[in-house]
């Protein structure tokens, strides 16, 4: 069974040789439901898995609100279009459930070691239910609780669980703590879930809760000027230089003030996604290789990996990475201009660089030298590179129905956002996984 799902991609195929009213259903609406993930992040605040978000192309992109169908869809749309691991990176994935995803079969097609079943909240923990969930955990999978309030219908499934998701704010802080002091007498690992700002985090964490979900790294309580570091200077420095196509005499210059820079440029050069003939062996030589915009996305990039060897555990990386390549996406549908689209990149990594330097985007743009309509972009979101920064945003957080009118002005459709949006998701995974 498990071959014959993942080869055959064909609604007459499936519908003919399966009884299942969820085969049939999911595979008339798969081409309508578009893939997004929200990471979990540990303590330290890197990346352990996702949450798959299921959004429905039909309306305005709002997350699908049938159980059934969602996660049966998008378990199709994983399966037979994208791979598991490659919408999770060999991590965990977090996929809404209940009895009746549960009965379907579905679930034994997605491998147990990288899968937690999440239990949705509207889940009566009948006796039955509960050996449903032991036999799943018999097979590997693990398991979770989503927006969890307590009651003690829930004990046994306590007992069974791996992780308990929190939702902090359909709870305030002191019907919180008494949950949060609940759960901790169970042998069960707490997420927080619509975790948006630090104070949340800080709040969560010192109550004893190990996961957490929401945007709060991207948002910080308190922006302050801090002192830069010589490299992340020298990257600053390179940005300019790439935007004003300096000579390569003086971005050579530039990259020899940090040999570690040198380094990791000519090991990103030499690296299999190149497919190059003989090595290169010249910072000049990547340079030209590479050419101004493209070593300009590498050089804004860097500034987020810099500090970390597991740089692919930086949940900010990877939300800068995703909306530089979504916008980049939209860009060029619009414009049919890649050197456009090359610029919305950059303008994408840009949009969260002054989280990452814990300044203002205000001083940000006045440390760099950046053409008008960057400018205008990440200051004011006007013009087009600053419509798709907004297009973009917006569905970050799940707000695409606000740009309605701004996707009718540039001749979009929802689902072309929404497929901006996967690809980029995917792309994103496929270029860490070159070696």
């Amino acid at each position: 069974m498990r071959k014959i799902i993942l080869y055959y991609y064909d609604k007459e195929y499936i519908a003919e040789h399966y009884s299942s009213d969820i085969f049939k259903q999911t595979v008339i609406t798969m081409k309508e439901v578009y893939i997004a993930r929200q990471p979990i992040l540990t303590e330290k605040e890197k990346i352990f898995g996702y949450e798959l978000l299921f959004r429905n192309g039909n309306a305005s992109g709002a997350l699908i609100n049938d159980d059934y169908q969602a996660t049966a869809t998008v378990m199709m749309n994983a399966l037979n279009s994208f791979g598991f691991n490659s919408l999770v990176g060999g991590r965990k994935g977090f996929i809404n459930v209940n009895a009746k995803i549960l009965l379907s079969g579905f679930i034994d097609l997605l491998p147990p070691e990288n899968t937690v079943l999440e239990i949705l909240e509207t889940q009566v923990p009948d006796a039955n239910f509960i050996e449903l969930c032991k036999a799943f955990k018999e097979k590997g999978y693990s398991l979770a609780l989503d927006d969890f309030t307590y009651n003690d219908s829930f004990k046994p499934l306590l007992n069974l669980v791996d992780y308990v998701k929190l939702d902090v704010m359909i709870q305030d802080r002191k019907k919180l703590e008494e949950t949060i002091g609940i759960i901790k007498q169970y042998p069960v690992k707490l997420l927080a879930e619509k975790v948006e700002t630090n104070d949340d985090f800080r709040f969560c964490h010192e109550r004893g809760c190990e996961l957490f979900q929401g945007y709060f790294f991207a948002k910080p309580a308190v922006l302050k000027t801090k002192s830069l570091s010589p490299s992340q200077i020298i990257l600053l420095e390179l940005i300019n230089g790439l935007a004003r196509e300096e000579e390569i005499d003086s971005l050579e210059k530039l990259f020899k003030k940090s040999p570690q820079l040198d380094i990791k440029l000519l090991t990103f050069i030499n690296s299999a996604g190149f497919y190059l003939m003989q090595k290169v062996t010249s910072i000049r030589q990547a340079m030209m290789l590479l050419g101004y915009k493209n070593l300009q996305k590498w050089v804004a990039l860097l500034l987020f990996a810099q500090d970390s060897e597991d740089f692919r555990s930086n949940p900010l990386l990877e939300r800068a990475a995703i909306r530089g390549l979504m916008m980049e996406s939209i860009v060029r549908k619009i414009s049919g201009s890649r050197t456009m689209g090359d610029t919305a990149f950059i303008v994408g990594i840009l949009s969260l660089t002054h989280v990452l330097l814990g300044i203002t985007m205000d001083e940000l743009v006045s440390k760099l030298n950046l053409a008008q309509d960057i400018k205008d972009a990440l200051t004011k979101r006007e013009g087009l590179l600053g419509a798709a920064l907004l297009m973009t945003e917006k569905t970050e957080a799940n707000g695409l129905d606000e740009t309605q009118e701004l996707l009718k002005q540039y001749g979009l459709a929802t689902s072309d956002v929404l497929t901006a949006e996967t690809n980029s998701l995917i792309e994103y995974e496929s270029i860490g996984s070159e070696k």
